[in-house]
């Protein structure tokens, strides 16, 4: 048996779709070439058990103001960014790193973030704070 997962990846949401191929399904040629654009990620596996979902493991859990909130990460751009184009009402002001109003508490995910740079290692006096506006996604 083959199961094959396609996520959606658009800016906020997710779609999931397995598909499960088995006895004379096996016989039809499949072709996802035509499905893949930037925006989809497709995953492969030859077993009997369903996929895991993996878009909760790959958020950024971070807290501002007591509020907890789940960032989709989005390689290369700003934790801000992402957060703001996701609808999550990050608090922010200068976006240069010198005023520390973005600042959060990264709960979860910090793997998936760049080490924090000078002007981040200036305003934060505490591991796993990051400022929202200089903390880049690897």
């Amino acid at each position: 048996m083959i199961t094959i997962l396609i996520v959606n990846v658009n800016e906020i949401h997710y779609q999931k779709e397995e598909v499960v191929l088995g006895g004379d399904e096996m016989e039809k040629r499949l072709t996802v070439g035509s499905l893949i654009q930037n925006k989809y990620v497709i995953k492969i596996k030859n077993s009997p058990e369903p996929f895991e979902s993996e878009i909760d493991k790959t958020l950024i859990k971070v807290k501002q103001h007591n509020q907890s909130y789940g960032v989709t990460p989005v390689s290369n751009q700003l934790l801000l960014d992402c957060a703001l184009k996701q609808n999550i009402p990050l608090e922010y002001k200068c976006r240069k790193g010198t005023c520390g109003k973005c600042m959060v508490e990264v709960l979860e995910g910090e793997e998936l973030l760049y080490p924090p740079n000078k002007s981040e290692l200036k305003k934060s006096q505490r591991a796993g704070l990051r400022l929202a506006c200089q903390a880049r996604i690897k």
